[in-house]
């Protein structure tokens, strides 16, 4: 009971120190010259931190919610370009709200380090923006030329639009950007990450949340642990996983990697190799130019192949149908087999149905094989499944 009025006792101190630093709360300013291509650099223990653009060849900050003596703690000073502001708080300034408010001509760089609060960067930058916050939110509007650096560990990042590089990393929210003309690194360890498109590469990456991405210019690195992946057109090789969702992908114009261990695939174009792999899903190819291997243990596969002569494509299923339309003009040879596991009586039901003639068809107890080659044969295309129907037809486009 001693105890539990002693920590009493101190919680009823730091509320009516904080009162009391809250009503003796002030603010100051002070005005920079400042012409374009300079870097304000800002390092505080505490506090949120607002940016805005104007047109002047001044640079002007605003500090709130410090009173005189605090505001003498709070380091300011101009090297050429370069304006310096720093400010760490005694220990019971930091349950009070402390913002720097902060304007600066258009063309200017940003080094902004909070430890405890929000960024917002507004107007529109043209220079490099680096951020850093340990206990809150990131919000950047238009930047030209960049690139854009914000980390958060506490809290979500927001990119409107940026023509430059970005890298985006959180470890404790969402990210969300707009259009991104250049490249863009995206991470975060505990939400989703949206992108409504990137002019060259996109790496993505969350340990816990979907992924959502409009066309990528250049190669795409996405992956989740915990979530569903959409990604449209990709201008480049794709590698794409989760380990507990659905994936669908629009067209891809180079190498394609796709994996999941708990869903469905859906992959609408590639041009070269395609590699799909689900344990609990149906896999969904159109129009591959090149060669597919697809494999599944839960589910059907329907995939649409023009084969380029480089190289053979294998589709596998362990309990699915397998549907294969393949261009018709193609130099190929399919070889087409269906396992009979177990004693169903239903098993010698299983065929495999072909708009092409077929070289062979022979049943056994054991599986059914059968062979067909196309305008004389060519590249090797292996369809394997275990009791289910497999069909092969004719690519109409």
């Amino acid at each position: 009971m001693k105890v539990y009025k002693v920590y009493r006792a101190l919680f009823i101190i730091v509320v009516l120190v904080s009162f009391i630093l809250l009503a003796s709360e002030g603010s100051g300013s002070k005005s920079f010259n400042a012409n374009k291509g300079g870097t304000i650099e800002l390092n505080t223990n505490v506090g949120d931190v607002k940016i805005n653009t104007w047109d002047k060849s001044e640079a002007y900050v605003q500090i709130q919610g410090l009173d005189k003596n605090e505001l003498e703690k709070v380091k300011m000073e101009q090297v050429e370009n370069l304006i310096r502001i720093s400010y760490k708080s005694g220990w019971g300034r930091m349950f009070s709200h402390v913002k720097f408010d902060i304007t600066i001509p258009s063309q200017f760089n940003l080094n902004l380090n909070t430890a405890g609060g929000d960024i917002n960067i507004g107007g529109s930058i043209n220079g490099e923006v680096i951020a850093n916050t340990s206990g809150g939110d990131i919000r950047v509007a238009d930047v030209i030329g960049g690139p854009v650096k914000a980390t958060t560990s506490g809290g979500d990042i927001f990119l409107q639009k940026l023509i430059g590089d970005g890298s985006l990393r959180t470890a404790g929210g969402d990210i969300k950007t707009g259009k991104v003309d250049g490249k863009l690194q995206a991470h975060t360890s505990g939400g989703d990450i949206e992108v409504e498109s990137v002019s060259k590469s996109l790496e993505a990456k969350t340990a816990g949340g979907d992924i959502k991405a409009g066309n990528v210019g250049g190669e795409a690195k996405v992956s989740t642990s915990g979530g569903d992946i959409y990604v449209e057109d990709i201008k480049g090789d794709a590698e794409v996983s989760t380990s507990g969702g659905n994936i669908k992908v629009g067209k891809v114009e180079g190498k394609a990697t796709i994996k999941t261990a708990g869903g469905d695939i859906i992959l609408n174009g590639a041009k070269g190799k395609a590699m799909l792999k689900t344990a609990g899903g149906d896999i969904t190819i159109k129009n591959v130019f090149g060669s597919i291997e697809a494999k599944t243990a839960g589910g059907n596969i329907e995939a649409e192949l023009i084969p380029d002569g480089k190289e053979g494509s294998k589709l596998v299923s362990a309990g699915g149908e397998i549907k294969l339309y393949v261009d018709e003009k193609a130099r190929a040879t399919i070889e087409a087999t269906i396992k009979l596991d177990g004693f169903s009586l239903s098993k010698r039901n299983y065929i495999i149905k072909s708009e092409f003639p077929k070289e062979s068809y022979i049943t056994s107890n054991d599986e059914i094989h059968a062979v067909y080659k196309l305008n004389g044969g060519g590249v090797l295309i292996e369809l394997v499944t275990s009791n289910s129907d497999i069909e092969i037809l004719k690519l109409r486009k």
